[in-house]
Parts: C-alpha cells; structure tokens; sequence
C-alpha cells in the first residue's frame, strides 16, 4: 500500500486547571497539582486542558460514561486521572480516613508503570503530597505489597490478574 503521511494535530485549547479551579468547577488543590514546566520561563504555569479533556472532564463530573478516541500524546490519561483526583480530594475533605478510593487496572504492567511516572510528574511538586498511589502488579516485592496493604493509597494501579488475586 502507499505510503500513510499524517501531521499530528494541533488539539483545540481549553480552560486550565488553575481556571477551572477557581471558578469551582475542580476542588482548589487540583491547581497545584496540574502543572506544567515552561521551558521559556523555567517555571510550572497552569495545566490548559485540550478540549477533549475538559469534555471528558464535564462527562465524568456529571456521572456520565465516556469514551477518549484520539492520537498519541494527546493526554488521553489526564481524561481520567483529572476526574478522579478531583473526586478523591473532595472526598477526603469529608471524610480523611485512609483508604483506596480508586483502582485503575491496565491490562498490561508496562502501562500501569508508565502511568505511575505520570502521576509522580504532577504530584512531585506539591508538599505535603495531598494523593497517594501505589503500584499492585506483581512487581513488587512482598514488603512493598505490605506496606500497601497496610498503608492503603488513594489510587491503586494494577492489572486484572492482580485485581482478582486481590
């Protein structure tokens, strides 16, 4: 077949999080969180959100159920973890007892650890850390599958076999 020659799109800008946040739509710490490195300033600005995440973000808050079809690199991941780290901080305002308030199962470990960087990306610049998150794949070592039963994080990353060995 001829050759497929695709640009990779320029994604419709939305809010940022820093925006949402102050208008209520997104819990306040979520604004420390979502941030990002400007080369230009060498500082964290405010995370702006492609419209398709500020979507997906909508459907989630409403309680809808939501599909994300789109390129690489799109931030497909934060089309998720931006709900749900809202929703686990709200929660935690009402009701600080520890315990794991979301699992996300990858159906393979290579993506449940790539998504652990991500998470550590954001959460690395906010002290003290206000989300915890471990990883449950059969990686770990027996003392750190302890320490994880023992300490439960807000988000568990994990894959279903591990899920239903759990």
């Amino acid at each position: 077949p001829e050759p497929l020659l695709q640009i990779s799109p320029n994604y419709k800008a939305g809010p940022t999080v820093e925006e949402l946040a102050k208008d209520g739509e997104l819990h306040p710490t979520c604004s420390s969180i979502f941030r990002v490195k400007d080369e230009s300033i060498a500082d964290l600005v405010p995370l702006r959100l492609h419209t398709h995440q500020y979507q997906a973000l909508s459907a989630g808050k409403a309680g809808s159920s939501y599909v994300v079809t789109t390129g690489t690199g799109s931030g497909k991941s934060l089309c998720f973890f931006i709900p749900i780290i809202d929703a686990i901080l709200r929660e935690k305002n009402a009701d600080s007892m520890p315990r794991t308030r979301a699992i996300i199962v990858y159906p393979m470990n290579a993506l449940a650890n790539s998504q652990m960087e991500e998470l550590e990306k954001f959460l690395q610049n906010v002290f003290p850390r206000p989300i915890t998150f471990a990883r449950y794949t059969g990686q770990e070592d027996n003392s750190l599958r302890e320490g994880t039963a023992n300490n439960p994080p807000d988000i568990l990353l994990t894959n279903f076999v591990m899920l239903e060995y759990l």
